[in-house]
């Protein structure tokens, strides 16, 4: 997973500047500026996460500072000194921490459930209409939506409609519907590059301009 080998130091070893932790923390890296770095996200990831963790706050901040460090080391050349050391690597974990936090908001979802309601429509069809239409382009906006929507069923597999119903209609992050559809990164986004090609070239012999449709797809 990451390439380094741990190596053990004098107890009386300080680290009090950048470069005293840049060279710990590269390969072989020292075994107790490891830990002693851990200690330090451990005790910053407390107070800015509390507030968002609902309980076993200690295990989940423990689990954050672990992954935040495999990061910090397998990244630990990229480190540009424009700040010290502890905070750049303290800014990594809170990134961790709260990217942690907006996935397991999904931990209990299947889009297999999600079934775009009429409320959800209306809310993507006033994405792709002008913030302030005439009553006359209302319906024209209206009559295009219901045409797109029926396009959408007859151009798009059920998996390519279950892809942007979640991303788009339901909101869900990309990471999210990647692993609820058993998928990777790359794999839904070819999916969905390859909906939205079906659907402009339908949109184009509908005279429709696939331009204005597809902006938010």
């Amino acid at each position: 997973m990451f390439n380094w080998f741990k190596r053990r130091r004098n107890e009386d070893t300080s680290y009090e500047t950048n470069e005293d932790w840049v060279k710990a923390l590269s390969a072989p890296v020292d075994e107790k500026a490891v830990g002693l770095l851990r200690k330090k996200l451990i005790r910053g990831l407390k107070p800015a996460l509390y507030k968002y963790v609902d309980r076993e706050l200690d295990q989940f901040v423990e689990d954050v500072a672990q992954d935040a460090l495999i990061k910090i080391l397998d990244n630990i050349h990229s480190f540009r000194g424009e700040s010290k050391l502890t905070t750049w690597a303290m800014k990594i974990a809170v990134r961790e921490g709260l990217t942690e936090l907006r996935l397991k908001k999904y931990d209990d979802i299947s889009i297999e459930d999600l079934k775009p309601d009429d409320d959800s429509r209306e809310v993507f069809s006033l994405s792709v209409a002008s913030s302030e239409p005439s009553p006359e382009r209302s319906v024209h906006e209206s009559q295009l939506m219901e045409k797109m929507m029926k396009i959408m069923n007859e151009e798009l597999t059920e998996k390519q409609k279950k892809a942007i119903d979640a991303l788009m209609i339901e909101g869900l992050p990309i990471s999210v519907v990647a692993k609820q559809m058993d998928t990777n990164r790359n794999a839904l986004y070819k999916l969905v590059h390859d909906a939205r090609l079906k659907l402009k070239n339908r949109f184009e012999l509908e005279g429709i301009n696939p331009e204005h449709m597809l902006n938010d797809l």
